[in-house]
């Protein structure tokens, strides 16, 4: 595999071109991809079953990357990579990782197309802010949930002890050090002292921050998860590049984070959706990822739920499942807020489609993640109740098409206006923190028009 040295080199040596310009050539070579390998998006068909479109947008995404490479904002060069370079990286890659210790140790592997084993589930507050006051019990509401085979958590409102949070500033090193102590409390509170966390911090943002934090005596377990994301579409920057030589020293797992903006360079959902599966190699070649977490999102919806989302995000897992063995998340963006019957449909559906399509899951970003305090571990259970559902019923592609195409009628023509829902104070018991009893009700509720769809719940199956 490529040396990071070399990718170093490359993006300090490699073609000059002004940014504007390597926007419009990821657009221009992702609609020729595109048409050459005839991929097309079907509104009727959320979860194709056609293994040949998978197959075809792996290699149109093969030629898109070879083509256009990644770009490094900080020079303003073009990394080039060739095709042994490529599949020598994604051939390098683990098919496995083990998170956690203890009894609270969980394996990921590697999952396929209609796999049989559920999901692995991370459940994940995916940076909502919270203030001091909230934000363990934000945490714990995701740690201590049965399916969370690992965790993350929040990120802070504004300040730390009266001290506003900002990126580059000293208080981001304190913050970073801050969140990820209260990650690890929160595990101990909740019973699940080695509970792995997929990533160790979301209250920091530059790398030297992330460093500082990710120390054991902090509460960092040997194979806790740190992120590298790209920034959209196919760039990089040195802060992010920083991270790699730091992680590569330690037992720290590197995980990518891509989310390309549907409606934005790539163009809709086949470019994409073929954007997507490129970024997956730029994370193997540039940051030497060991799983990846996807939150592809329509540029104007800012959710991943809408039908046109559910098939890009359906598309893009099958070709990844299907042609690598990489560890692959998608991370579920709702539109509505916590405690309402949208949110449970938008859950539900979005479980089901990723199950089937062979990823793993990360839920949820919810409330459009623009909204302080409107996440909470219960929309994750609603998510990953679905999805193992749908594993052990051993539903089909297009089984689970016909069941998400009942679904997403419920709540698709309401998407713009979606409700924002409660804050975790509102809708949880904070002393016990559990989901308060109206939220319960409504997701039983949902639960059984679902089940009368088709989707069978095992604890419904007993009753």
């Amino acid at each position: 595999m490529i040396d990071f040295w070399e990718v170093v080199n490359r993006s300090d040596n490699g073609e000059m071109l002004a940014e504007g310009e390597f926007d419009r050539r990821v657009g221009r070579v992702a609609r020729e991809v595109t048409k050459k390998y005839d991929i097309k998006y079907n509104p009727e068909v959320v979860i194709p079953s056609d293994d040949s479109l998978p197959d075809r947008l792996f290699d149109a995404a093969v030629e898109f990357f070879l083509e256009v490479g990644v770009y490094c904002t900080d020079t303003g060069r073009v990394m080039k990579f060739d095709k042994k370079e490529l599949f020598d990286a994604l051939e390098a890659g683990v098919n496995q990782i083990v998170w956690g210790e203890g009894r609270d140790q969980r394996v990921q592997r590697n999952r396929k197309v209609e796999d049989s084993r559920p999901p692995f589930c991370n459940f994940t507050l995916v940076g909502t802010p919270y203030s001091e006051e909230t934000f363990l019990q934000a945490a714990m509401s995701a740690a201590k949930e049965p399916l969370a085979d690992c965790f993350s958590a929040g990120s802070l409102l504004h300040t730390l002890g009266g001290i506003e949070v900002r990126s580059g500033s000293p208080i981001e090193v304190e913050a970073a050090i801050w969140d990820l102590g209260k990650r690890r409390e929160a595990a101990r509170r909740v019973g699940h002292p080695g509970k792995g966390m997929y990533t160790m911090v979301s209250a920091a943002e530059k790398a030297d921050a992330m460093i500082a934090a990710a120390r054991p005596e902090f509460g960092a377990l040997a194979r806790d998860g740190v992120l590298c994301g790209a920034i959209a579409e196919m760039k990089v920057d040195y802060d992010r590049m920083k991270k790699v030589p730091f992680l590569r020293r330690t037992t720290y797992t590197i995980g990518g984070l891509y989310g390309p903006l549907m409606g934005g360079y790539a163009g809709g959902p086949e470019g994409t959706s073929m954007v997507l599966v490129a970024h997956h190699f730029l994370g193997r070649l540039v940051f030497e990822t060991e799983y990846s977490c996807c939150f592809p999102i329509e540029i104007h919806e800012t959710c991943n739920t809408t039908r046109r989302m559910l098939w890009l995000v359906s598309t893009a897992h099958q070709a990844l499942a299907r042609n690598t063995h990489l560890l692959h998340f998608a991370n579920t963006f709702i539109a509505a807020g916590p405690c309402t019957e949208m949110a449970c449909y938008e859950l539900i559906a979005h479980g089901i489609t990723a199950a089937v399509s062979g990823s793993d899951l990360s839920p949820a970003a919810v409330a459009r993640n623009r909204h302080p305090e409107r996440c909470t571990g219960m929309e994750g259970r609603i998510c990953a109740e679905a999805a193992h559902s749908a594993t052990r019923m051993g539903l089909s592609r297009k089984d689970a098409n016909d069941l998400v195409k009942k679904i997403l009628p419920k709540y698709e023509d309401k998407i713009s206006e979606a409700p924002v829902g409660k804050t975790i104070s509102e809708c949880y018991d904070m002393e016990r923190v559990e989901p308060n009893q109206e939220y319960l009700d409504l997701y039983e509720r949902i639960k059984k028009e679902v089940s009368s769809m088709g989707l069978v719940y095992p604890s419904m199956d007993r009753v």
